[in-house]
């Protein structure tokens, strides 16, 4: 498994791709989700300097992905879109992608992370606590009060 930063226009298609597969099979009430937005122009969202997002792939090409993104508070970036193909789960794979999206977040300067996630999705939340995720203020406007807000501060390179 290698995991790459997503650059190129090829990568951006392959991260749509997964996207697009996430958004029709797993993706908890998908008609509140910005992901439609998002998928519009994801360079545009997921980018840099503000945002960075991530593939992971095999020899049969991509099978998870990540991004991250700023928030309205700042110094804080949102992770977003952990997606992990169904036939690669619980490996790891969303752990190591979530520690790259923090690594990648504390280099482009931010000081904190948050994500937002549903109350019945105890695996993530098993996931993100383990990361050091604790509960925190809305970070964002959601109509569904089920929705949890976890953050975590980041530390820089040199104070790992």
């Amino acid at each position: 498994m290698t995991l790459w930063p997503v650059q190129s226009p090829a990568q951006w298609a392959q991260l749509a791709q997964l996207l697009q597969a996430y958004a029709a099979k797993d993706l908890d009430q998908a008609h509140l989700s910005t992901i439609w937005q998002d998928l519009q122009d994801l360079p545009a969202r997921y980018g840099g300097p503000q945002g960075g997002a991530v593939l992971m792939t095999n020899e049969t090409g991509a099978i998870a992905c990540g991004a991250f993104t700023h928030t309205r508070s700042t110094g804080t970036c949102e992770i977003k879109r952990i997606y992990v193909r169904p036939a690669h789960r619980h490996q790891g794979h969303a752990k190591n992608i979530i520690r790259e999206l923090l690594q990648a977040a504390t280099q482009a300067g931010y000081t904190h992370a948050a994500l937002s996630t549903w109350r019945n999705n105890t695996a993530g939340l098993t996931l993100y606590t383990s990361l050091g995720f604790v509960p925190v203020a809305p970070f964002k406007d959601h109509p569904n009060p089920d929705l949890l807000f976890l953050g975590l501060a980041l530390t820089s390179p040199s104070s790992r």
